[in-house]
Formats: structure tokens, C-alpha cells, sequence
């Protein structure tokens, strides 16, 4: 089985050369020769592409450098799958390593597989000095699937990260490219929790494998950087509420337990959600507001211009 890794990168040349690094060390730990990394620079202006030659020059495995200029994370994560020609598809952050048994875990993992999955692994806090942000601990595997109304009983957006998601090849080319409205350089989130969600509406088997393991050095130290982040992720939650709310109500039960929050938190007059960042209750129902107006307002373009194409 072939093993592709898929990064995406932007003006963070002094980022990814530590992430690249971790990938070679964890395929030389597992002896791994049938694997590539694919990076996609997404239109940097810093020196990253000379960066990423001089370490292709020496890495163990084959590195294609694959340049997308239209700007967006799903844009450019589309670009690294449809290039990518291995049996097992890994999408990692360029802010990630990689645990040294990495690859040991995902072969061992698909070699014994039968079913149809999406899958995430565990990411861990990489710098003691980072927020406790963008991070999943838990060390119990789980799953979750549409047969068991999953969805119903628990926030599926919470169920693992896109910066450690895999995947077979069968599955990504059941569910196709990542919906290029989410994402950075567009909504500002919530492509990662949309394909999830895709996976889980089409039947597909989601589980949480705490097992294959990264470390995110996401470099975020201040309440203020926390608040630019939870903003982005709550438009996000609110584009895909849009999204779902007729096709998959269960996956947006979150929704009506923060309205609540909410009525208690004016009832209050106190921030009964994230104090500590400055982000209430209040904050994130705005957002949600934004967020939902942006993708209707963006899918009704997109619309538009597909009936535009077909009437020329």
C-alpha cells in the first residue's frame, strides 16, 4: 500500500521545514519506501519553494511540489489529493510533526482494515507555551456512524482534527474534493468538520484513533490570537449549519444548546462561555449569523454561475 502525505503551505517556510522532517524520520522508523509527500504551495512569497527543493534533494521519500495560485485551504487540499497517488491519503498541517511510530500505526492500521472510514489521529499540544488549542488528547478509540444516529447524541464536530485525518483512497474518491466554499481564503473554517460531515451523511464509517499521533505547534500564546481563532471556527460552525441544517438536522444539535447559553448568559448579563478569551456566548451567535449568511450568499453565487455555464 501506497501512502501519500498531503500538506498545504503559505508564507511558512520556517514552519514546514521541521514538519517535512518529522515525516522522513517516521518513514525511515517503519521503513517505509512506497509513500510521498505532497506539498502544495499556496501562492507563498516567502522562501518557501526553495526551502522545499533543498529538502526533496535529500528526503527518503519522493516529494512533489505541487503550486496552487488560487488562494484557499480546500483549494489547495484539493490540489494534493487529486495529485496524489496513494492507497492511504494523510492530511497533515504544516505545523505538525509527526510521532516516530506514525506510519508504523496507519500501515498496521489499514493493512487490517475491511470497512469504509474517515479517520483522525491525536494531536497533541507540540510547544508547552502554545494555548491548549487546536489539540484532541483523548486516548479512548471511538466511532461513530449514521446507522447509530451518532449525530443525535453527540457534537460530531468535535470528533477529531483535519490536521491529522486519513483516509483511504476508496473513500476520498466516494466523497470527491472538499467543498472549496470553507476553508481559509474563503469562510474562514470548516472544511475539515464539512468532510466529516459528508462522510457521515454518505454512510461512511467515522473513528477517532488515538494511536497515530502529531504534535501541533500552532503558535498561538495570547487571548487575542485565541479570539481571532475561535471566531473563525464559530463562522465556520454557522456556514455549516446552513449547510445541513435541511439535509442533516442532527449534526446541527449544537445550535439550539448555545441559543440557550445565550438566553442564560443575557439573563445573567456575565460571558458564560470563554471569559478567559473575551469570547461569549453572544460572540459566537453572531458569528454563526455571519457564517450562514456567507454560505448562502456564496452558494447562491456558485448557483448562479452553474446555470450561467449551462444555458452558454
Amino acid at each position: 500500500m501506497k501512502v501519500s502525505v498531503v500538506i498545504c503551505t503559505k508564507d511558512r517556510a520556517h514552519a514546514i521545514v521541521h514538519c517535512l522532517q518529522s515525516i522522513d524520520a517516521a518513514a525511515r522508523a517503519a521503513s517505509l519506501r512506497d509513500a510521498e509527500i505532497v506539498v502544495v504551495d499556496n501562492a507563498s512569497i516567502d522562501d518557501t519553494e526553495a526551502v522545499l527543493h533543498n529538502f526533496a534533494a535529500d528526503a527518503s521519500i519522493p516529494v512533489r511540489v505541487e503550486c496552487e495560485p488560487r488562494t484557499g485551504i480546500a483549494i489547495a487540499k484539493n490540489r494534493g489529493l487529486r495529485t496524489a497517488q496513494g492507497d492511504i491519503l494523510v492530511l497533515i498541517d504544516d505545523d505538525c510533526r509527526l510521532q516516530r511510530d506514525y506510519f508504523v500505526e496507519l500501515v498496521h492500521l489499514h493493512a487490517t482494515d475491511k470497512d469504509l472510514a474517515l479517520r483522525g489521529g491525536r494531536v497533541e499540544l507540540g510547544n508547552a507555551g502554545d494555548l491548549s488549542l487546536t489539540i484532541k488528547t483523548d486516548t479512548t478509540r471511538n466511532q461513530w456512524h449514521i446507522k447509530d444516529r451518532s449525530a443525535r447524541y453527540e457534537n460530531l464536530g468535535n470528533c477529531f482534527l483535519g490536521c491529522n485525518l486519513f483516509v483511504s483512497r476508496m473513500v476520498y474518491e466516494r466523497l470527491g474534493p472538499m467543498d472549496e466554499l470553507f476553508g481559509v481564503g474563503s469562510i474562514p473554517a470548516g472544511e475539515d468538520t464539512d468532510y466529516i460531515f459528508r462522510a457521515y451523511t454518505a454512510g461512511i464509517k467515522l473513528e477517532y484513533m488515538p494511536n497515530i499521533v502529531v504534535y501541533h505547534h500552532h503558535g498561538r500564546q495570547t487571548s487575542e490570537a485565541a479570539q481571532r481563532l475561535w471566531r473563525s471556527y464559530m463562522i465556520g460552525s454557522g456556514a455549516l449549519y446552513a449547510k445541513y441544517l435541511f439535509k442533516c438536522p442532527d449534526l446541527c444539535r449544537q445550535a439550539p444548546w448555545d441559543l440557550k447559553g445565550f438566553v442564560r448568559e443575557t439573563l445573567a448579563r456575565e460571558n458564560r462561555f470563554l471569559p478567559e478569551y473575551d469570547f461569549s456566548y453572544a460572540d459566537k451567535m453572531r458569528c454563526y449569523a455571519a457564517g450562514a449568511s456567507s454560505y448562502l450568499s456564496a452558494n447562491m453565487r456558485v448557483q448562479g454561475q452553474n446555470r450561467r455555464s449551462c444555458g452558454a
